[in-house]
């Protein structure tokens, strides 16, 4: 019995080992700053350098698994310290925003105000815009699908003021380029973790003026304004720190929603870890409605269906300023009757 169980745990080992020998090398193709053929030679030799080590027969076996155990300890070690790097950006991502405070008052630095030309390069516009906290009168979840499964689902936050300024949050993985992104990347430490704080005309249109247009839904948050308010504030006060301390984005851990998760410390605290809807941002909906976020006197699918965008949103530049655009499009919401595609 004693041989079986050693056995067993010699073969659980090795697979381990094998698992962690397939990210170490991975994560070495993808590790910035160090040369290509390095990367390359890394990505390539890893895995069969590892196997050799720990499964290799004969004399000085537990030596060979002795080392093979330090490298990727040292190599975990090196990986825990890795460093956000400066690169050359997309325009719209060139600049990071920053945020100061003064008791409710805001000054929002590179707030984004792009234009997006439908089919075309976006032109990208930089202000400084100040919020008063105590003016604010709500908030919305914009759910943004870019494909077919719920993984391929961006998810927004927008905030509105009395005065009719809204305040729109998108934390995405900072783009070097706009034709070629890694998903894969994203598990391993490769890009910054990117925060945009605009106007709606810029990160809604955006997505409008992708071709074809990209679908998007709101959902009004519920919650006190004093809770919003708090809401607001801890990510400002976020988006300022990533101003000071850049981070990686992750697939997994810092990405879309799973950000604005770790913003709520409601949410937080109520959702386990294990609970795979927090790391799915297509799972949003249905998570959130649960925990009393969004609506949930409806099913799920019925309220996103209610909630959709309908077509034929006209373009921010037929209006007058920013505040008209944004009261247009939410006299669109659930608006689905047939017309021409956004232009």
């Amino acid at each position: 019995m004693k041989r079986v169980f050693l056995a067993a745990t010699g073969t659980v080992a090795g697979m381990l080992v094998l698992l962690i020998s397939v990210f170490m090398a991975l994560a070495s193709y993808y590790w910035l700053g160090w040369p290509d053929w390095l990367r390359l030679a890394l990505a390539v030799t890893t895995i069969p350098a590892v196997a050799v080590l720990w499964f290799l027969p004969g004399n000085g076996r537990w030596v060979r698994r002795i080392v093979a155990l330090a490298s990727i300890a040292v190599f975990f070690v090196a990986y825990s310290q890795k460093q956000v790097l400066p690169r050359q950006f997309v325009p719209l991502h060139e600049r990071i925003v920053d945020a100061n405070f003064s008791g409710d008052v805001v000054e929002i630095v590179n707030f984004r105000d792009a234009i997006h030309p439908v089919g075309a390069p976006a032109q990208p516009r930089w202000t400084t815009h100040t919020f008063n906290l105590g003016e604010l009168t709500g908030a919305q979840l914009v759910y943004q699908p870019f494909g077919t499964s719920a993984a391929t689902v961006h998810v927004m936050m927008t905030f509105a003021f009395h005065n009719g300024d809204h305040l729109a949050v998108s934390f995405e993985a900072r783009r070097t380029n706009w034709e070629k992104f890694d998903a894969l990347a994203g598990f391993f430490r490769h890009d910054q973790l990117y925060p945009v704080v605009g106007t709606e005309r810029d990160l809604l249109w955006k997505r409008l003026a992708h071709v074809p247009p990209n679908d998007l839904y709101f959902f009004d948050i519920q919650g006190t304004t004093a809770e919003i308010r708090a809401y607001l504030r801890g990510l400002l006060e976020f988006v300022a720190e990533l101003h000071d301390r850049p981070q990686f984005y992750s697939t997994v851990s810092e990405s879309c929603f799973t950000t604005l998760i770790k913003l709520s410390p409601q949410v937080q605290a109520a959702v386990p870890w294990y609970d795979m809807r927090r790391w799915v941002p297509g799972a949003s909906v249905g998570l959130l409605q649960e925990l009393g976020v969004i609506e949930n006197d409806v099913g799920e699918e019925e309220l996103i269906e209610r909630q959709k965008l309908g077509p034929a949103v006209k373009p921010p530049w037929e209006f007058p300023d920013a505040n008209a655009w944004s009261r247009h499009v939410r006299s669109r919401i659930g608006r689905p009757e047939t017309a021409s595609a956004n232009r």
